[in-house]
């Protein structure tokens, strides 16, 4: 019987060569994700640097350097604030960031008390027809806004609500993404606390609002983002159903700067890089509870 042995000189060459390796490998993984970050850098945060730039540039030089493109795109030889002061005095772009403020926040506000109502009753409440309506509060989600914009701008002209806060408001208080997610979130609560509550006799409002909505933070939060967001950046509904100037949004504003004749680029990027600061600052604050709130409803 011959016994295999290896010898200290083999083992030695063994690791190195398994260190190499592991090292080749470890190269070539920093080398792809640095050639991965590179590639997003060029597609994401160039063309967000030209606009900024394109912001502060007289509106005749804002394609000088783009064809070819250089580097001095990304830096404006003369700057100026044209743009921006032109958005305020010409465009009324103070009143109507103060309007999408005051819709998003009256949105957010109510949206979530419907929503989660809504949400607390598909969930721990069994009653006719609760299937049925389900499936269409998911259906108004699925389904874009263009596709009823028609048959929901003719009711609003019915009730006479067409340049008025009530059709600006109340057609996005309840948004069926909102009512699902409270839906999912709530669903995993165990019964017996609530059966427990209701031993002690708390009404089903009082459960809500005092042992329930206190626990769902994420989902609160979420439900408040999705719903602010939706509000911000809502275009084509304020454009058909207000189009009066005192009831003006951001994103209807910003649209201004494209005219019949021709389209002011410097304004049109000042306008976009305002309009995106506020959700920038919103979302990035919050938005591990609105991961978290996504990972436990189930949302793919």
């Amino acid at each position: 019987m011959t016994t295999l042995t290896t010898s200290p000189e083999h083992t030695a060459q063994e690791a190195k060569r398994l260190k190499r390796r592991r090292k080749t490998t470890e190269t070539a993984r920093l080398l792809a994700s640095y050639t991965l970050l590179l590639l997003v850098f060029f597609i994401v945060v160039v063309p967000l640097m030209w606009a900024v730039a394109a912001s502060f540039t007289p509106n005749e030089q804002v394609f000088k350097y783009v064809f070819p493109f250089s580097w001095r795109a990304l830096f404006p030889s003369s700057p100026t604030l044209e743009a921006y002061i032109s958005l305020f005095e010409r465009r009324d772009f103070g009143r109507a960031i103060a309007n999408t403020l005051a819709l998003s926040v009256g949105t957010v506000l109510i949206g979530l008390l419907i929503s989660a109502m809504a949400g607390f009753a598909f969930a721990k409440f069994e009653f006719r027809g609760k299937k049925v309506l389900f499936i269409i509060v998911l259906i108004t989600f699925m389904i874009p806004v263009e596709v009823i914009i028609i048959p929901l701008y003719i009711i609003m002209r019915e009730w006479g609500w067409i340049n008025t806060w009530h059709g600006l408001f109340i057609p996005g208080l309840a948004n069926g993404l909102v009512i699902f997610m409270f839906r999912q979130f709530f669903a995993d609560i165990p019964q017996e606390i609530l059966d427990a509550a209701r031993v002690d006799g708390a009404s089903w409002l009082r459960i809500l609002f005092q042992l329930i909505i206190p626990i769902s933070l994420p989902a609160m939060i979420s439900g408040a983002l999705v719903l602010f967001l939706s509000t911000w950046n809502s275009f084509f509904w304020p454009l058909v159903v207000a189009p009066a100037p005192e009831f003006r949004v951001v994103q209807v504003a910003v649209s201004l700067s494209v005219e019949s004749r021709q389209t002011i680029w410097n304004e049109l990027m000042a306008g976009a890089i305002l309009a995106a600061i506020v959700p920038v600052l919103l979302v990035f604050p919050f938005q591990r509870y609105y991961v978290r709130s996504i990972a436990s409803t189930g949302i793919k």
